[in-house]
């Protein structure tokens, strides 16, 4: 009897367990995870290496050592910080600020200058604010574009978060809400450095299942409308296509419609020479577009179609988010007449004499 009852509660015990693992969200499922995976209650892990204490008993001696506690491991698929062997994945690898062997300029053009003291990377030594505005590169961290917190917008969230808005989330029921496409900061997000808060909320966007594996013609991120406009949080003057000083700028955003002649060019371009593509198989995860929508039922991150005519150029179809293997977050090297003969080289698959991707909307060649 009593080995049977032993029985009954172990039973009862792994059941209990395995129930609560198949309920129990991802870190970041719900908006945002448990305050203890990133806050220490008595600051007994947040110092940095040279023994100084963290602020707002963070983990690491910055939020952005912080976030790449976890985000630097390579074990993971979410990982945006491989040291050793950086990937291409879709935002891209923070590991590409660091100098290498052969490079002619130094890894800080590579991308955004995160501060993680913890993983050696500093501030941009060059670049005082960011281009086309006016945030400090000083305060640069992870947070100043993810909301650590999952807010939807402002200080404070209005109804619960049902899931992080990356993956098309819907709402549970009326008294909840998505989340933000990969967390990124709602209208009024306030975070390093910055005075006042966000104007532009996050973009209309989903991301397939492989949440950061390489992107592929049938599997990248959706994106649908505003993505321009969140980048311009930042970096103001490069949205709509013109500076504050009156210098032209190449266009971005909702209101930055594809041409007819743009249209044809990008669904009929599989490579230099090869014009006889069609629209269904169009798309490209190198020069990805957005198709000028915010219903997120119409984002598939399967789809394989190119552009209509409600579709925009965006900041993400020349750069990466995060980090590139190419100078200025480039998805290509912008500075190479070849992408194989490109530092480094493109490993796109792409033949000797493929030009620059520029050529999928524009005839130059």
């Amino acid at each position: 009897m009593k080995c049977r009852s032993v029985y009954c509660i172990t039973t009862l015990t792994v059941a209990v367990l395995l129930c609560t693992a198949a309920m129990a969200p991802a870190f970041h499922d719900g908006g945002v995870g448990y305050c203890d995976g990133c806050h220490s209650l008595h600051d007994s892990e947040s110092v940095d290496p040279d023994g100084n204490s963290g602020s707002a008993l963070l983990k690491g001696s910055d939020p952005s050592s912080t976030c790449l506690g976890c985000h630097a491991d390579s074990n993971h698929e979410y990982a945006i910080f491989n040291e050793i062997s950086p990937v291409r994945t879709a935002g891209g690898d923070f590991a590409w600020l660091q100098s290498r062997s052969g490079q002619e300029e130094s890894g800080r053009n590579h991308g955004h200058n995160v501060i993680a003291a913890d993983f050696g990377l500093e501030e941009d030594g060059i670049l005082q604010s960011a281009p086309g505005g006016s945030y400090p590169a000083a305060g640069l961290q992870c947070t100043s574009c993810h909301d650590p917190h999952g807010k939807v917008s402002g200080s404070t969230e209005q109804t619960a978060i049902s899931g992080s808005g990356s993956y098309g989330d819907t709402a549970a029921d009326s008294e909840t809400v998505a989340g933000n496409f990969r967390l990124l900061g709602g209208v009024g997000y306030t975070e390093n450095g910055r005075t006042s808060g966000f104007i532009y909320g996050p973009p209309a966007a989903v991301a397939p299942p492989a949440a950061n594996g390489p992107e592929s013609d049938g599997n990248h991120t959706a994106y649908g409308m505003g993505m321009s406009e969140w980048c311009a949080n930042c970096h103001v003057d490069l949205l709509a296509g013109e500076s504050a000083a009156g210098a032209a700028k190449h266009p971005a955003g909702n209101g930055v419609k594809l041409s007819e002649q743009m249209l044809a060019r990008y669904n009929s371009y599989i490579s230099t020479g090869n014009l006889s593509g069609n629209r269904a198989s169009a798309y490209a995860s190198q020069v990805p577009f957005e198709i000028g929508s915010d219903d997120h039922s119409r984002l598939d991150p399967s789809s394989t179609e190119g552009p209509d005519s409600t579709a925009n150029v965006m900041c993400l179809t020349c750069h990466r988010a995060h980090a590139s293997a190419f100078a200025n977050s480039g998805r290509w090297d912008f500075a190479s007449t070849f992408l194989a003969t490109s530092d480094p080289p493109e490993d796109g698959g792409y033949r000797a004499w493929q030009r620059q991707l520029c050529a999928k909307c524009h005839p130059y060649d």
